[in-house]
C-alpha cells in the first residue's frame, strides 16, 4: 500500500482532526490511511469508486475529504510544510516566482472558459516558488482570469503581509503593471516582471531569468493526473489537491 511517509505524517498530524475515542458515532477510520486515499485519488486521477479497499470505504474516504476541505484542514498542511521548508537554514526568503498554468476541467462549474484552449472549460494554477522551484504558495480560479488579479490572491496565500527587508518577486509579461508594482512595493516586494511590448510600446524589451524554475513545479505536478486534468466539480477541492500534492513536495525538497 502506497502510504504518505511517515516521517511526513508525523509534521503534519497535528492539524488533522482526530476523533477521540469514547466520541458519539462510529469510530473514525484511521486518519493517516484516509489522507493516504486522497492523495491516490489526486495521483490517479480515478473516479472515488475506484479506490482501493486498503483505504477503507470509498463513500468514507470521500466524506472525510469533503470535511477536510471545508474546514481548511488542506491549508494548514500546505502552512505546515512551508513552515518546515522555511525553517531550513538554507532558505533563501529574497527571491521568489511567480507564474500561472492551466488545466482542463470539463465537470467544473467554476471553471471558466480557456483562452488557450478554443474556450474550453478550465481552472488556472497559480504557484509561487523559490530558486529551488519549491511551491510556497498555491491558488485556483477560473481560466479567464487574467494573471494579474491573481497576484494579491497568491501573496495572501503566501502569508506576506509586509517584510523587514525587500524581497524580489519575478514574473513574466502579464503581471507587467504599475498597479500591481505599487501593490507588491507597499508590502516590502520589487516585482520585476518581462516587459509588456502590448502595454509599454517603444520600450526595450527584457526578459527576466531564473523563472524557469516555475516550469519545472508544473511538470512535477503534472505527474499527478488529478492536476493534470481537474475532474472535481469544485474549485476548493481541486485546490485540496493541489495543496496536498504540494505539500509533499516541499517535504521532499529538505
Amino acid at each position: 500500500m502506497d502510504m504518505i511517509p511517515e516521517c511526513v505524517w508525523n509534521e503534519i498530524k497535528k492539524v488533522i482532526p482526530i476523533k477521540q475515542p469514547g466520541s458519539v458515532g462510529r469510530p473514525a477510520r484511521d486518519a493517516w490511511r484516509v489522507l493516504s486515499g486522497i492523495l491516490f485519488i489526486a495521483r490517479a486521477g480515478t473516479q472515488w469508486k475506484y479506490l482501493p479497499e486498503i483505504y477503507g470505504p470509498p463513500s468514507t474516504v470521500h466524506g472525510r475529504f469533503i470535511k477536510w476541505v471545508e474546514s481548511g484542514v488542506f491549508s494548514e498542511i500546505m502552512h505546515a510544510a512551508r513552515q518546515f521548508y522555511q525553517g531550513q537554514e538554507w532558505f533563501d526568503e529574497f527571491w521568489l516566482a511567480i507564474d500561472t498554468s492551466h488545466s482542463k476541467a470539463p465537470f467544473a462549474v467554476e471553471g471558466g472558459k480557456n483562452p488557450t484552449d478554443r474556450g474550453k472549460r478550465g481552472v488556472k494554477r497559480i504557484v509561487v516558488t523559490d530558486r529551488r522551484g519549491a511551491p510556497l504558495a498555491v491558488c485556483v480560479a477560473p481560466s479567464n482570469t487574467h494573471d494579474s488579479k491573481l497576484l494579491k490572491m497568491a501573496l495572501e496565500a503566501l502569508g506576506i503581509d509586509s517584510v523587514p527587508n525587500y524581497i524580489i518577486l519575478t514574473a513574466d509579461s502579464a503581471f507587467d503593471a504599475k498597479k500591481l508594482r505599487a501593490h507588491c512595493k507597499k508590502m516590502g516586494i520589487i516585482l520585476v516582471a518581462s516587459t509588456n511590448v502590448r502595454r509599454r510600446k517603444g520600450v526595450e524589451k527584457i526578459r527576466v531569468k531564473g523563472r524557469e524554475v516555475v516550469e519545472r513545479t508544473f511538470g512535477i505536478q503534472a505527474w499527478y493526473r488529478g492536476l493534470k486534468i481537474c475532474w472535481t466539480k469544485r474549485l476548493d477541492t481541486f485546490l485540496a489537491f493541489l495543496q496536498l500534492a504540494s505539500s509533499l513536495q516541499l517535504f521532499r525538497m529538505v
